[in-house]
């Protein structure tokens, strides 16, 4: 039984009754008076304080609104933000439950069955990707069916959520352990590779009753995770040999490796014996996996909160690893992506990254763009080594600590600024990396009035 809970006043809607709830959300249904139809709407819990996280959401619920033409994908009919500050979308009503409703009911699906969701799913999932938008969370229970039996992907235009503030903490609630990929884990950067991922994710779980590489969570060492996410898919009886090798290259836990596309998984489930553009190598034996090798995870519960945090000398991986230390020029011992300016060091070439994931008494995690024209919030503009450990300091305490106080600040960001730019009241935070054996910090600022941005204030 849900617990009793007073549902926000919605423009237009009346009769708000609670219909499911999870970590983040609320799922009310309701009637929409002015046309005379049932409707359900879900609610964040979370409260959206800042201007540009506002206008980011109702950015991706436009775009998401865009693919509801689609006929198997939920279709949205408004969005906004309460009047508590917390982002509703009001979506079709399926009142058909959802995959995972029938996978408890009737137990796993037929082969025929799968495959004809898994085409109506993927070509659903490549027209969103076609429009600039991923799902970020493809499991069973974000499938729905409508009145009239046709599956549907829901939740669109919920992942800019998870970016709210510029930062995402990856808990159990927004990651789904047994369906995201790999790479997830080690806090990288969302792509359309990992919805495939989770899609056939979804698909294998419909034929076996289980997930393809099911996580046990807590998950208690590295090397637990790492062996579980390289074990081989097993074949499930009575599956054709086409249909589990579409689904295994999907599953690749290398992304490069990995089906590349949802219409290349479409196409792959329509003709069977089309020509794979993936192979399918037996998952290494010995070779630790290299993304999660590569990032190092441990576990911390906080707050009763299970939260992923990378770890150690691996976190480089996640927040992009610099290049050498020694410069073109000859300089040695010179940090990553900076560059000798008089006494101190300044950014080399224009370094830009996302939101800065900070949990846990952990080391905060910054997620480094490939480049400055992707959109990003914060920019490298100086730097140094660390004496010490990674700090788990909060970034902005960190700019603020003594060894770098004299470092990440308005002065500094301001003789490091490109001619022609005004950088006057931006922010200014630090995050420490990891070097090989060495740590050093980039004082990172970012316009206040802009959000995310594409251009690039310190650099060549």
């Amino acid at each position: 039984m849900l617990p009793r809970v007073t549902a926000p006043h919605i423009p237009g809607l009346t009769d708000l009754r609670p219909l499911g709830a999870g970590g983040f959300a609320t799922v009310y249904t309701a009637h929409q008076a002015q046309l005379g139809r049932d409707v359900a709407v879900k609610i964040d819990n979370r409260v959206l304080v800042d201007e540009r996280d506002r206008r980011r959401f109702l950015r991706e619920a436009q775009a998401a609104a865009k693919l509801s033409g689609h006929p198997h994908v939920v279709g949205v009919h408004d969005a906004n933000i309460t009047g508590q500050g917390t982002p509703y979308i009001v979506m079709e009503l399926c009142t058909g439950g959802s995959l995972a409703d029938q996978l408890d009911r009737q137990g796993r699906l037929h082969p025929d069955q799968v495959r004809d969701l898994g085409i109506k799913l993927a070509d659903a999932l490549a027209a969103a990707h076609q429009a600039g938008v991923l799902h970020r969370d493809i499991k069973p229970g974000n499938i729905l069916v409508d009145r009239y039996g046709t599956p549907k992907l829901a939740d669109f235009g919920l992942a800019a959520l998870l970016d709210a503030q510029g930062g995402s903490t990856v808990t159990r609630d927004a990651l789904s352990p047994s369906y995201a990929p790999p790479e997830a884990f080690a806090m990288a950067e969302p792509t359309p590779q990992a919805d495939v991922y989770s899609l056939a994710a979804t698909l294998y779980t419909l034929l076996a009753g289980k997930p393809p590489r099911p996580v046990p969570w807590p998950i208690t060492s590295f090397d637990q995770l790492g062996e579980i996410l390289r074990r081989p898919v097993p074949a499930v009886p009575g599956v054709p040999p086409a249909l589990h090798e579409a689904l295994a290259r999907a599953l690749h836990p290398d992304a490069n490796l990995r089906t590349p596309s949802a219409a290349q998984l479409r196409d792959e489930l329509v003709d069977p014996m089309r020509m794979p553009t993936v192979p399918v190598p037996a998952p290494p034996k010995r070779k630790a996996w290299p993304l999660v090798a590569a990032a190092g995870l441990v576990v911390a519960i906080v707050a009763g909160v299970l939260v992923w945090n990378l770890f150690d000398k691996d976190k480089a991986t996640a927040q992009g690893p610099g290049p050498a230390t020694t410069q073109p020029g000859g300089a040695e011992d010179v940090p990553p992506f900076l560059k000798v300016c008089g006494d101190k060091f300044c950014v080399d070439k224009s370094t830009c990254y996302g939101g800065i994931t900070h949990s846990g008494g952990n080391a905060p995690v910054a997620r480094r763009r490939g480049s400055c024209a992707e959109e990003h919030y914060w920019e490298a503009f100086a730097g140094g080594w660390l004496s010490g450990e990674l700090p788990v300091a909060d970034p902005d305490d960190l700019a603020k600590s003594p060894e770098l106080a004299k470092t990440c600040t308005s002065e500094v960001m301001k003789a490091n600024t490109r001619q022609g730019v005004d950088t006057a009241g931006w922010e200014i935070t630090a995050v420490g990396f990891k070097d090989g054996t060495r740590n050093y910090y980039l004082c990172l600022a970012k316009n206040p009035e802009v959000g995310e941005d594409v251009t690039s204030a310190f650099g060549s």
